[in-house]
């Protein structure tokens, strides 16, 4: 019986200990932004038009602490930044479905297209090499997706 007591208390350590190992790993997987990464715009519709070819040649390079630098056609705007809403508001450590994003543009010229992406975006489905964006204003009708840049 004391045998028994002591292989059931080690069973269920080992059986806790392996949960908590799966419950790490699935939040340090969770924590990782997904946009982290270079990215290129591949489609961008606005009110049903398809305006994508305005971000040929550009870059968007994400990192992890919310900087955003944009280059391409001979122009490098460094000072960009990227938040997400989960995060900072709601104190979520993974990201979904649904996650909202927003863009903050700087250094933009007054009458750049990049302006347009200024603005929360809802991240709707993303994997390894897309996101898929859907305007969060509901007075703008944009999509947008980013695939990932080589």
């Amino acid at each position: 019986m004391k045998h028994f007591k002591i292989i059931s208390t080690f069973l269920l350590l080992a059986i806790l200990t392996d949960a908590c190992g799966q419950n790490n790993s699935q939040s340090q997987t969770g924590n990782a932004a997904p946009l982290v990464g270079n990215w290129k715009v591949s489609s961008y519709m606005q009110n049903g038009n398809d305006l994508t070819n305005q971000f040929n040649g550009y870059n968007f390079y994400c990192n992890q602490n919310g900087r955003m630098a944009i280059k391409g056609n001979g122009f490098n705007y460094d000072n960009c930044w990227w938040n997400n809403f989960d995060d900072c508001c709601m104190n979520n450590s993974r990201y979904s479905k649904n996650s909202m994003f927003h863009f903050h543009m700087m250094d933009c010229d007054d009458n750049s297209f990049l302006w347009n992406l200024q603005e929360d975006w809802d991240l709707t489905k993303y994997d390894n090499n897309n996101l898929y964006f859907s305007c969060h204003n509901p007075n703008r009708h944009c999509t947008m997706t980013w695939i990932r840049a080589k």
